[in-house]
């Protein structure tokens, strides 16, 4: 299934820790999020999320696993989705990645402890990605996560393992 964004998130399961950006910009200005952009000509996703993670972070991940694609449907209208993918590094390689900070002009990145973004009374983290959370760390690629928004709220978040969608 084909989208033309990727969404990427490091994490550290020695200290149960994940790399977030706070987004300085829509969509979800304000709110934590994983890196990602938009794919180049030619670009498959994993390289896309490679490079979207080097020049949003610095840092060189090449261990992105394929988690499946999350889509929006936001007040009844497809609003398309991105390609999902997570990297787990080791303690070292966190240590040698000290935060907050400012890397580059999407916003601030700094290293979250998992129960910390999946607190229910957490509402600085992009309300969909706290629910994701809970299964895209062992997704697979065929996986299909979907989100279904209206006037701003998130109304719905289904989970399909094997990608079967129905509408």
């Amino acid at each position: 299934m084909y989208q033309k964004y990727t969404l990427g998130f490091i994490r550290c399961p020695e200290t149960n820790q994940v790399l977030l950006l706070n987004r300085e910009k829509s969509p979800w200005m304000g709110r934590w999020n994983g890196v990602g952009g938009k794919l180049d000509a030619d670009e498959t996703p994993l390289q896309c999320i490679i490079r979207e993670t080097l020049e949003e972070t610095g840092l060189n991940v090449d261990s992105y696993i394929d988690r499946g694609v999350l889509l929006w449907n936001v007040d009844g209208e497809d609003k398309g989705g991105v390609h999902l993918f997570t990297a787990d590094i080791s303690r070292q390689q966190l240590e040698k990645y000290p935060t907050p900070i400012r890397y580059c002009h999407e916003g601030v990145l700094d290293w979250k402890n998992l129960d910390w973004v999946l607190h229910e009374e957490n509402t600085g983290v992009v309300d969909n990605i706290k629910i994701m959370f809970r299964d895209v760390f062992d997704a697979q690629s065929q996986a299909v996560f979907t989100s279904k928004y209206s006037n701003n709220f998130l109304i719905s978040f289904v989970y399909y393992p094997q990608g079967q969608l129905i509408k």
